[in-house]
């Protein structure tokens, strides 16, 4: 049910795509703000896009709070309307995407439920 794909980034590594299109309730945080609500729509290894109605600066860093992991930081690569593509700061193993996305994924929560 997990949607994957393989892209091949500048730096001639691999970027496996392990969810997309998610609903995953989350909360991001600027130096210059209190959390926010945001959602993760899509994860990778090193890559998380967020759906966020307020602005983000793209200067300044984030945290990112998903239920039942710890804070993630992560600086912005790109924005698109109200989407943000987050580099975070280090590399997540499939085993804990798999996990995360199997228990917090609203669709799949609501499908099964």
């Amino acid at each position: 049910m997990f949607n994957t794909a393989v892209g091949k980034p500048r730096n001639g590594g691999r970027i496996m795509i392990y969810g997309d299109f998610l609903q995953i309730d989350a909360q991001v945080k600027q130096a210059n703000s209190s959390n926010i609500p945001c959602v993760v729509t899509t994860i990778s290894d090193t890559i998380i896009k967020i759906q966020c109605n307020a602005e983000l600066n793209p200067d300044i860093s984030l945290t990112l709070k998903i239920p039942g992991m710890n804070i993630l930081t992560a600086n912005l690569l790109w924005k698109k309307s109200d989407e943000y593509g987050c580099q975070i700061d280090y590399t997540f193993h499939p085993a804990v995407i798999k996990a995360m996305m199997e228990r917090l994924d609203r669709r799949r929560v609501a499908t099964v439920s």
